[in-house]
């Protein structure tokens, strides 16, 4: 395997070399032209990240002898590693200054000329194709001569070493730092807003490739087993709890006390947290313990409907934890999934707390499927078709009125909205023919053959059953602008997990109810996006 795909990268590389040389040189002098004008608009949570930790005084005020103190930085850096790695006993106490001030540097800048270093990073210190091309030829001449010595393993751990870009020695050394590791995921995520506000430039892929290797080191240093799973109570320190309410992506917590409910005696909610960010939450997650399965989420989350000493008779008897929102607070670590591990982890904890539940399940937005629904509709209208069942177009013709050429037309109206529901004749009419639509998108619309909807593949590939569809669970504005405020109950069968999970990742077979199964019509068919 290792000689076919050295020789494949020798194929590459000897096909690209002056097509790669051509297309630095393009885009550096491209570079000059645009960048100046690339003015980088960022949520002001992003811009507002506190880099307190690497403040220190600097030569200059000039936005552009910054950027030239910050590549003559870089270079220290990389020479410094580079040392380290041939003298053992080189004095790493020089790198550390050295990359504090590049931090410090870096953290300056603003976003235009944070590009051109991510840029200049990549560009300088990235791989050199010369020496892989020269490796690649020794490898496959060594394994063709059948050597199996150490002269082999002293190729491929050249050829191994050669395929990790300069830069990322930069990344070792600002792990090495206290909070070095958040300043990490916060220059990942620079990379990610860059390479997508320059989605049509010829750069996008040099940061996307930076991102990647950056996601790679972050993934080692982010393993679940050093990852530490802590409940948070009322007595979690407060900035803690701050982030939790700020952060909070899926039901919005409106007030200390909806935090305070959301962390009482028949709620739960933990945290991943890692040893190099004690203070940065990983991601949150919250579990309701009730009596059965919830249907809306407004019997969660409205913490004015039972008095605390109701709460408390009533958790003696509850024997279901419904997992009702997750959310990942570091935008710099996504691609690497905490998810799975902590719903499973969690499940753990819960088992051992309290020995009387027996259903796990989650209670989950659909977050794309008005959106997908709104598509098919005005296509619909577009090609004169109709997107509903004979016996759904009957119904809705003769309970609201209107024409079936005007059917989808006049959904497209009212769905704007919400007051639609306020009409019990159009909600009873309107009902069965959505349901049926919310189960053929969860089941049937693919990407990848994996689920289209992302939470759907989120609980999916953590061993879920997708078990029921929930009508008007979500009266929120919110909740009708993702889906019509239906929401989805995936439930986890503990015994059925793994078999679940990897029949989904390995065969792409979605675990679903007989009840959610019964609303998709046999005339509706998978479709790949």
């Amino acid at each position: 395997m290792l000689v076919k795909f050295a020789g494949s990268v020798l194929n590459s590389c000897q096909k690209s070399k002056l097509l790669w040389r051509v297309s630095v040189v393009k885009a550096s002098s491209q570079r000059t032209s645009f960048l100046p004008k690339f003015t980088v608009q960022l949520p002001h949570q992003h811009n507002s990240v506190c880099w307190s930790h690497f403040q220190m005084s600097t030569t200059s005020n000039s936005l552009n002898n910054l950027e030239d103190q910050c590549k003559s930085l870089i270079k220290q850096c990389i020479d410094d590693a580079l040392s380290e790695d041939k003298n053992t006993h080189h004095n790493s106490l020089v790198s550390t200054k050295v990359i504090q001030e590049f931090c410090s540097t870096y953290s300056q800048l603003d976003n235009d000329k944070k590009c051109k270093i991510l840029l200049y990073l990549s560009d300088d210190y990235g791989l050199h194709q010369a020496n892989v091309l020269q490796t690649c030829e020794l490898f496959i001449k060594t394994t063709q001569a059948k050597r199996k010595d150490a002269t082999l393993l002293q190729v491929e751990d050249r050829l191994r070493l050669q395929l990790h870009p300069m830069y990322a020695h930069l990344f070792t050394l600002i792990g090495r730092l206290e909070n070095g590791v958040k300043f990490l995921t916060e220059m990942r995520l620079d990379a990610i807003s860059f390479a997508r506000m320059e989605c049509n430039r010829s750069n996008s892929h040099i940061l996307r490739s930076f991102s990647n290797q950056l996601k790679t080191t972050l993934s080692f240093w982010f393993s679940v087993g050093l990852l530490q799973l802590t409940r948070v109570s009322w007595q979690t320190p407060a900035d803690i709890l701050e982030k939790l309410a700020k952060n909070e992506a899926v039901h919005q917590v409106r007030s200390w006390l909806d935090l305070k409910h959301r962390l009482g005696v028949d709620r739960r909610c933990y945290m991943f947290i890692h040893s190099s960010m004690p203070r940065e939450p990983l991601v949150y997650l919250h579990v309701a313990l009730m009596d059965h399965i919830a249907t809306n989420i407004t019997d969660i989350v409205d913490y004015q409907s039972r008095s605390d000493g109701n709460k408390s008779l009533q958790t003696k008897k509850n024997n279901t934890a419904i997992f009702y929102s997750i959310t990942s607070t570091q935008k710099g670590l996504q691609g690497i999934d905490f998810g799975v591990h902590m719903i499973r982890g969690v499940v753990q904890e819960l088992c051992k707390d309290l020995p009387n539940l027996q259903q796990f399940s989650s209670l989950s937005p659909i977050p794309q499927f008005n959106t997908w629904l709104t598509g098919q509709l005005s296509t619909a209208v577009k090609n004169k078709s109709n997107i509903f069942l004979p016996t759904e177009i009957e119904h809705i013709t003769e309970t609201l009125k209107v024409p079936e050429h005007e059917i989808s037309k006049y959904l497209l109206t009212i769905l704007e909205g919400r007051n639609w529901t306020k009409d019990k004749k159009v909600t009873e009419a309107l009902q069965a023919p959505i349901m049926r639509l919310s189960a053929v998108y969860l089941y049937t619309i693919k990407r990848r053959n994996y689920a289209f909807d992302p939470v759907a593949n989120f609980h999916l590939r953590n061993g879920a059953t997708l078990w029921r569809l929930n009508w008007l669970a979500d009266p929120s504005a919110n909740g009708f602008q993702q889906s019509l405020g239906i929401m989805a109950n995936y439930r986890y069968y503990l015994d059925e997990i793994d078999i679940h999970s990897r029949a989904y990742i390995i065969h792409k077979e979605i675990s679903i109810s007989q009840n959610v199964l019964d609303l998709i019509s046999v005339h509706d068919t998978p479709s790949k996006l």
